[in-house]
């Protein structure tokens, strides 16, 4: 009977369908991987605005090396970048921060401003992300630094701020690389 049985068994293994194997396929496949890393962040408290006479445009500045993208395998995968930036404000002015990009040759590749709106010394969020694809991507990818300058306007009551003002204004970024890698 296990004699039977086993003749039975190995007859149904040989004479089943078996579909063929396309190892060739395995050339085929695409990886997107989403990568996310910080960016720029700052916090400031109201009474490093002091100014006299609340009639004055107060500008802070910093730059950012950026030379990631001098990476071969990074400019030749990257399909896409986001910059997304939170600005959390609860000092009684209107702020600008412009975000300008730079080349080798130090020569302006891409600039944006985000406009934030006070509302008393209540805090507000304002958020903006910019969008990198195509020819704006090309650009960035000639980006090697980057400068952030932040302006104060004046008061529209003309009260200046000094040492003993309330509110701070900080700043949250992040940039999220979007790649696509194929072994084309």
């Amino acid at each position: 009977m296990f004699k039977k049985f086993s003749l039975l068994l190995m007859l149904c293994v040989l004479v089943s369908c078996v579909e063929d194997v396309d190892f060739e396929q395995a050339e085929d496949i695409a990886i997107s991987p989403v990568v996310e890393s910080s960016l720029i962040f700052f916090d400031f408290d109201a009474s490093e605005f002091s100014e006299p006479t609340g009639t004055a445009i107060v500008t802070v500045g910093d730059d950012l090396e950026l030379d990631v993208f001098n990476d071969e395998f990074l400019r030749d995968n990257l399909i896409r970048t986001e910059f997304f930036f939170e600005v959390t404000n609860s000092i009684d002015r209107t702020f600008r921060a412009d975000i300008i990009m730079f080349d080798e040759n130090d020569q302006v590749t891409y600039a944006f401003a985000i406009d934030v709106i006070p509302d008393g010394n209540t805090e507000v969020v304002t958020t903006h992300t910019e969008i990198f694809e195509d020819v704006l991507l090309e650009q960035l990818k000639s980006t090697v630094r980057l400068e952030l300058v932040l302006s104060m306007f004046p008061s529209a009551s003309g009260i200046p701020l000094d040492d003993n003002s309330l509110g701070a204004i900080g700043m949250r970024s992040k940039a999220t690389l979007f790649f696509l890698i194929d072994n084309e």
